[in-house]
């Protein structure tokens, strides 16, 4: 009898945390970005327009894929550019997520992802790295030791995110379609 009682605790105060955690995920999250913040709108109308720049898809399965987007509020004329990182998980669960870029965020991404690009394991005396870059829209670009070598994972969400694991000299080519929307953009903003 007395071990019961602590299985008992154990048990409602892991399904109270179980509890807490499922409504945490399904509460709306606030907008991380002036992009979701323009879009979440209501009462008015937005004028999305978007180019997909390209896809690439992973070493175990899935596909990432860059667009570039302009808001605009038909009203007011108010416009806001930014990129969508879209990463597919194919392999198991089919599931994907979105992260929005805004566009003064783009520079400093590429330049993260050159940084990252470039650590080995001479980063650290350790015998495994990881090197993490972070947005504010929840995308999390990490390269990583690996038996494969140097190794590069894309990260889309926060709470149950989806994963895609890339090569080096594919994380150059998700830089180049990253640079490619940006070019998108600034060509479209002149206007």
């Amino acid at each position: 009898m007395r071990n019961f009682f602590p299985l008992l605790i154990a048990s409602l105060a892991l399904g109270t945390v179980s509890t807490l955690a499922a409504q945490e995920a399904a509460r709306p999250q606030a907008p991380k970005t002036k992009i979701e913040a323009f879009d979440a709108q209501q009462g008015t109308v937005v004028i999305r327009g978007f180019s997909k720049m390209g896809e690439l898809k992973g070493v175990y399965g899935g596909v990432v894929s860059v667009e570039s987007m302009e808001f605009t509020h038909a009203t007011t004329g108010r416009k806001e550019f930014g990129i969508a990182i879209d990463v597919e998980e194919t392999s198991g669960l089919e599931r994907e997520s979105r992260s929005f870029i805004d566009y003064d965020e783009i520079d400093p991404l590429v330049k993260g992802i050159d940084y990252i690009s470039k650590i080995d394991a001479s980063a650290t005396r350790l015998a495994n790295f990881q090197a993490d870059y972070r947005t504010k829209g929840d995308l999390r670009v990490s390269t990583f030791s690996s038996s494969r070598g140097t190794m590069c994972s894309i990260e889309s969400g926060q709470i149950g995110s989806v994963s895609l694991f890339l090569n080096l000299a594919d994380l150059a080519r998700f830089r180049g379609l990253i640079i490619s929307a940006k070019t998108k953009l600034d060509s479209i903003k002149g206007n």
